[in-house]
């Protein structure tokens, strides 16, 4: 069992996040999964692994116990069903909801994983505020998986779901697990490897070079780290394109 602490800046009067870089935002992520697995390695972090290791949050000092429950359909304020939830209910001040929706997720692993990331990234960042503010109740949704590419005003709403998107990614595949993996394996499959800065994984690693990169070996090279990282073949592809772990990219490739 594992308890996971994250500090990051806030509002002090309101607790609430304040906007933060991706990379600090996958810095906290990873230091979540070592907390959570008790290492980092270049494994899968299935979602009934989060929710039976994290017994406890503590998030900029707030103490909150998640409260999960993957049984149940979630609605959001249209009645329409949704993939997950992250709830704060002030009549429960030391507990955090988090639904993952079996009827949305079906058998897809990888989706519960990332949903069940995504409501732990929301639960962290915006739970202090939820407890602060003593808000009659606090609800965020998330409604399918294209919901984990939602861009918009940099509002409120917005900053939230940046940080639980880019949490979800930075817990699930790291940048530095899922650079040393890519680059083992691109060179497993004769993939061509380039030099640059810049890039958010290990330092000194290369990265691919996209100018001579073939669908097939793309779409080999993705599937391979899917199944190592126990996510989807576009997760791992979003990872490598925001950790810019591939160089010269053609336009239409994906």
């Amino acid at each position: 069992m594992a308890v996971v602490t994250a500090i990051f800046p806030s509002v002090p009067s309101t607790g609430e996040a304040r906007p933060l870089p991706a990379n600090a935002i996958w810095s906290i992520a990873r230091d979540a999964r070592r907390q959570i697995c008790g290492g980092l390695w270049a494994k899968p972090l299935p979602a009934d692994t989060v929710i039976r290791r994290v017994e406890m949050l503590v998030a900029n000092g707030i103490r909150l116990v998640p409260v999960w429950d993957c049984q149940s359909e979630v609605h959001d304020e249209q009645g329409l069903l949704v993939a997950g939830a992250c709830e704060y209910d002030p009549d429960s001040p030391e507990n955090i909801y988090l639904s993952l929706n079996p009827t949305v997720l079906g058998e897809r692993h990888d989706l519960a994983a990332s949903t069940a990331a995504h409501e732990l990234g929301h639960a962290i960042f915006d739970g202090p505020a939820s407890v602060m503010a003593c808000r009659s109740k606090s609800r965020h949704v998330t409604p399918d998986e294209r919901h984990f590419d939602t861009t918009g005003p940099k509002n409120e709403e917005y900053w939230s779901e940046y940080r639980a998107n880019e949490f979800m990614g930075g817990l699930l595949a790291p940048p530095d697990l899922l650079h040393r993996a890519m680059v083992m394996q691109a060179r497993q499959f004769g993939i061509a490897l380039i030099n640059r800065s810049g890039h958010a994984g290990k330092p000194g690693y290369p990265v691919i070079d996209g100018f001579g990169w073939d669908a097939a070996e793309q779409e080999a090279l993705l599937d391979d780290l899917a199944d190592m990282f126990g996510v989807s073949a576009s997760f791992i592809w979003v990872r490598l394109c925001k950790y810019r772990l591939v160089a010269n990219q053609q336009p239409g490739r994906v």
